[in-house]
This record gives structure tokens, sequence and C-alpha cells, in this order.
């Protein structure tokens, strides 16, 4: 966790041992401590939490999905639901196998690999660019780019999973490997690259 504390963190705690210059540009002797200025982040807080509680609960609703339970492409065996996440849960990972087939697990790691970079950056607090310069290289590229690119990735798997993994399709809802999109990628895919 010593890597997420931000540069001033580091230059501030300095500064209260030796003496020096505080941000407003008054001296301080040694010892006596500089109150940070704290700007209150819940906004930002609350969207992270919520996006860490749904990330969970679709991890929840893949990992226990079941064919069984009524959802988006079945009606299921009228018992309760299996899934643990509920009915909630399963018409969640109903649909997302349904559109995505086992590419969906993808969208799972993007997500939490962002979830990860908006902790991290949390955690830094607002010195993360000065800090930190690979992130502020890292946000030089377009947005375009990133949606581009799992738009890609997500064609890309989907259209092979429907070629190739074609086996687990009694294991999917909609009973096509690769989901909807798989099913209308996957012949232009073998059209145009071959098997």
């Amino acid at each position: 966790l010593g890597s997420l504390r931000s540069a001033a963190a580091d230059s501030s705690s300095g500064a209260r041992a030796s003496g020096g210059v505080d941000s407003r540009g008054r001296e301080t002797s040694a010892g006596t401590a500089v109150p940070a200025a704290h700007v209150p982040d819940w906004p930002r807080q609350a969207r992270l939490l919520l996006g860490g509680v749904a990330w969970l609960l679709l991890l929840i609703a893949l990992v226990t999905h079941s064919p069984q339970d009524a959802a988006f492409s079945t009606s299921g065996a009228g018992e309760l639901p299996r899934n643990k996440a509920g009915a909630f849960g399963a018409w969640l990972s109903d649909g997302a196998l349904f559109l995505f087939g086992f590419s969906v697990w993808w969208l799972m790691a993007v997500a939490l690999h962002r979830w990860l970079g908006a902790l991290a950056g949390l955690l830094r607090g607002a010195d993360a660019d000065s800090a930190y310069p690979a992130a502020s290289s890292r946000s030089a590229w377009p947005r375009w780019a990133f949606w581009f690119g799992l738009a890609l990735l997500l064609s890309a798997s989907t259209a092979l999973e429907w070629t190739r993994i074609y086996h687990w399709e009694p294991r999917l809802p909609g009973g096509h490997a690769g989901g909807v999109l798989g099913y209308l990628l996957g012949p232009l895919s073998m059209k145009w690259l071959g098997f």
C-alpha cells in the first residue's frame, strides 16, 4: 500500500520532520504538523463502492448460473432459483451468457481492472498524475481507443468461441457458443478467414 501514497504525502511528511515551507508559503518549524487540505470525495467513493458491489453481484450470478432457473431464455423448472444472487442474478447471468457466451468473462476481467485502477486513483489522491507519469501517459489515449479495443476483443473472442468451442453449447442459454454476438460474427469470420 505504500506505493499508493501520493508524492505530496511523502513530501509533507519530510517537511514536518525537517521544517520548510507549507503549500501556502508559510514557514514551518521541525515537528510542526501542517494541516492537509482535505476535499471530501464521497461521490467518487460511493460510485467506487457501488461498482464493487455490482461487480461482485455479477460474479456470484455468473459462477452460480443454473439452466434450470427461470430467466430471459428459459421458463425454468418451476423451482426456487438456484442462483445464489436470486432471481435477479438468474436473469443477469442468463442475459450476459445469452449475449456473449463464455466470452462474458473478458468483460468481468476488464471491469475488475477498471475498478482496481479507480481504487488506486482514489487512494493516491489528487497528485496521482504528477507522482505517477505512467498514469498521465495512459490518459493521453483517447477514450474511444479503449472502447474500440474492448469491442474488437469481444468480437474476436465470441467469433472464435462460435467456430471452435461449439461443444460448450449445451451449457449456454440460447444454445450457441459465443452467444448472440458469436452467432452473428462467427459465420462471417469463417467466410472471410476460413475455419
